[in-house]
């Protein structure tokens, strides 16, 4: 566990807790629920983690349920005789006929999308979100369900004895082909010639988790949230450290929070690394500018 201080706020154990989580762990072993609730802890720091942890073990609980199956405790794999098919159905059923999940389409943009705890609380989310709900959900009920993170809009999918079947959690549990699943990125790139198949490999733990960041970062940016807009940059270098993007973004965030000797460090360290960069140049003209600005207040 992380040595903590009786000086330190809730966000500075969270993300203590957060660093010690995900830096100690394979990457496989990452405790996803965990590690998205210690990301929301930061913003909400009387959220109870057992609490939530618990919800997401009663909807695994009430699936098996109506499998007819007891409690994983006393049978924690499913019977290999049981139709995978027929499990989807049963969580399909408990998650968005029952417990209503669903894609938050009115508000998307709203940052409570992307917390698992106010996920759990609203029944809505996003796609990646609702997602991982469905993820911890499957591992709890006994069922492998991993994440893809098509272009976006994330999804999973499940591997049936003869083919994997594609699940969309924003869509009330639509099942999809992986054929249908590549309709949906031509629409979006108009050329098959800019389909990769990697779009089709599980995420790791670690990239699930960025691309959640991601989404808040984004949001924060836009909103002009430049102290939120750090923390998550911070924790997306946590996690990739060699991400030169992340790294020049964070020196823009710097700047704007007028952390002039931080925004020229990150700045200076993306020009060095990415000297071809399609906006090398123009990051080389703000760092000049910015340490003109440094040189006057000094």
């Amino acid at each position: 566990m992380p040595e903590e201080s009786l000086n330190d706020t809730p966000q500075q154990r969270a993300r203590k807790a957060f660093i010690d989580l995900v830096t100690r762990e394979e990457d496989a072993a990452i405790d996803l629920a965990q590690a998205a609730l210690l990301i929301a802890l930061e913003e909400y720091p009387d959220l109870d983690i057992a609490s939530c942890m618990a919800q997401l073990d009663l909807l695994a609980h009430r699936v098996r349920s109506e499998l007819g199956l007891p409690g994983p405790d006393q049978l924690p794999q499913l019977p290999t005789k049981l139709d995978l098919l027929t499990v989807i159905g049963a969580m399909n059923l408990v998650l968005f006929e029952q417990d209503h999940f669903k894609g938050n389409q009115a508000d998307y943009y709203s940052p409570s999308n992307s917390f698992l705890n106010k996920v759990l609380e609203k029944r809505k989310g996003i796609p990646i979100t609702l997602s991982l709900v469905y993820m911890e959900v499957g591992k709890r009920v006994g069922l492998q369900i991993e994440g893809i993170g098509l272009p976006f809009h994330f999804i999973v999918r499940c591997r049936l004895p003869d083919a994997y079947t594609y699940i969309d959690p924003f869509e009330h549990g639509r099942l999809l082909s992986e054929e249908e699943c590549r309709e949906r990125i031509y629409r979006v790139f108009k050329r098959k010639t800019d389909f990769d198949p990697h779009w089709f490999e599980p995420v790791s733990h670690k990239q699930l988790l960025i691309r959640m960041l991601t989404n808040l970062k984004h949001i924060y940016t836009h909103q002009e949230d430049y102290v939120r807009a750090l923390s998550i940059c911070d924790r997306i270098l946590l996690l990739a450290p060699g991400t030169l993007a992340e790294r020049r973004d964070r020196g823009i965030v710097h700047f704007h929070l007028k952390h002039y000797a931080r925004a020229v460090k990150d700045l200076a360290a993306y020009v060095e690394h990415a000297p071809t960069g399609e906006d090398t140049s123009d990051i080389q003209r703000q760092i000049k500018a910015i340490r003109q600005m440094i040189a006057m207040l000094n």
